[in-house]
């Protein structure tokens, strides 16, 4: 892993509304070339806001950890895991165009495989990556991951389908990988 200065990770709270939205909307095209498309209500600070409280409800039953990735104080990045149930949960991240390609998304599944551990005692995770994301499947792959299904036609990006993975995360599966990726 390339080394990563000056990132943080912290739980999203509602004071991080107006930059949220400014980042997500400076980043809406970069993202929406690879994810689906958020709806266009989301693209208002009330949007933003619903959205929080919403991850902050789940966060409160432990059903979702909802994390901002800083850089020098600027926010980069989200990571999350979500539907976080006895043994399993599913990861997702979404990084800057410009921060990528540096380690941080690297650094962003680190720190949601030790949470997914140390806080919620979760072992089994999953992550869902379109089949033309190189860089996305890399990332997981580094991290223990392992490509298990596809589906054709899982996501609409740009109106298009788009085939996904399933990638999955398990001890069993990572066996000898998280000792020298030194992950989990």
């Amino acid at each position: 892993m390339r080394h990563v200065k000056d990132v943080t990770f912290h739980l999203l709270t509602h004071e991080d509304a107006v930059e949220l939205l400014q980042f997500e909307r400076a980043e809406r095209a970069w993202f929406e070339q690879h994810i689906e498309a958020r709806p266009e209500c989301f693209y208002t600070l009330q949007g933003v806001a619903k959205h929080i409280i919403d991850c902050l409800a789940l966060n409160a039953q432990r059903k979702m950890h909802p994390l901002i990735i800083r850089q020098r104080g600027v926010i980069v990045g989200r990571a999350n895991l979500r539907n976080i149930a006895d043994d399993h949960a599913w990861v997702g991240y979404r990084i800057a165009q410009g921060a990528g390609g540096r380690g941080v998304a690297q650094s962003a599944l680190k720190h949601l495989l030790t949470e997914a551990r140390c806080v919620y005692g979760v072992t089994q995770l999953e992550a869902v990556v379109a089949v033309d994301n190189a860089a996305s499947q890399r990332v997981l792959a580094k991290g223990g991951f392992t490509a298990q299904k596809r589906l054709p036609g899982y996501s609409r990006v740009s109106g298009a389908p788009r085939d996904c993975w399933i990638f999955e995360y398990s001890p069993a599966l990572s066996h000898g990988l998280a000792a020298n990726n030194t992950l989990y």
